[in-house]
């Protein structure tokens, strides 16, 4: 009940979220989030061969309703070559990559995304992995929630917290 999807079979499977294939329907948290936050999870992807290996992906201060609403993460994308944190279009020009850090199929890594004011920074297993400074952040009732997300690869998500100390104050 706490959470919406357009579309796709996302479940819990043994004690995890379960997204096989989710085809960029994401699952969407209910919850709004304030401008300045930190969010934190554990992600894994089981697909192990072909243009789907890595593809871990998410989204954070989008709508609600529509994929790439907002900023889009994908750690291993396009056949585990490129990570990226995209603003509106995972596909854009304006996205941040990085193509030197792969995904280890079945291997859990923690998340933790923060923004403050127009930064944010991705961490993976509690090191800096990506930022992107926007001059224009996406904020506002059109973009406040969190989503977990996916396209071809089957991703296990756990561990969602945005822990009221991981709340960033406000500007």
């Amino acid at each position: 009940p706490n959470y919406f999807t357009t579309g796709m079979h996302w479940r819990i499977l043994s004690g995890e979220l379960f997204a096989p294939e989710a085809k960029n329907n994401p699952l969407w948290l209910k919850m709004r989030l304030p401008r300045n936050v930190a969010v934190e999870f554990d992600a894994r992807s089981e697909t192990t061969s072909g243009n789907r290996i890595g593809d871990i992906k998410f989204e954070i201060f989008g709508n609600g309703r529509d994929h790439a609403s907002g900023y889009v993460l994908i750690f291993g994308g396009w056949g585990n070559s490129i990570s990226v944190i995209a603003r509106l279009d995972e596909h854009g020009r304006d996205r941040a990559e990085r193509r030197d850090k792969k995904v280890e199929v079945k291997k859990a890594y923690h998340m933790r995304i923060e923004r403050t004011g127009g930064q944010l920074r991705w961490f993976i297993d509690g090191d800096l992995f990506m930022s992107l400074d926007d001059p224009r952040p996406l904020e506002g009732a059109e973009h406040d929630r969190f989503a977990f997300s996916s396209w071809e690869a089957e991703l296990f998500f756990d561990n969602l917290e945005i822990p009221v100390e991981n709340l960033i104050g406000e500007e």
